[in-house]
């Protein structure tokens, strides 16, 4: 799972959060959407069960722009950041089967 944040800008004022969420397309893949709007602004978090983070991205991408160009044609898409969403580490890598830390107090040295 990817977690990917979009950055909208809306130089005429952002619309309703709520009727921005409803208003993007949901191709597969998108899990769940959820928008904090500003008054020139919206931040729009993406959670996408994609195999990859360049598919969430061009897929992130893609979608926003998708409902600038119908809804809001004058704003634009400001920024894209990416990252996992907490928790999938153990879905992607399995679980940590190395154990506890069994080297002592002082393995990580005086400061840790």
């Amino acid at each position: 799972m990817h977690l990917i944040l979009a950055r909208l800008d809306f130089p005429d004022g952002t619309p309703d959060a709520a009727e921005l969420r409803r208003a993007l397309p949901r191709p597969t893949g998108v899990e769940h959407v959820y928008v904090d709007g500003r008054a020139t602004s919206a931040d729009v978090v993406l959670f996408l069960a994609l195999p990859t983070l360049a598919e969430s991205e061009s897929t992130a991408r893609a979608l926003c722009n998708a409902y600038l160009r119908v809804h809001h044609p004058t704003a634009r898409l400001a920024g894209l950041s990416a990252s996992l969403a907490p928790g999938t580490e153990d879905l992607l890598l399995g679980p940590d089967t190395r154990g506890p830390d069994t080297r002592g107090p002082d393995a990580h040295g005086p400061d840790c």
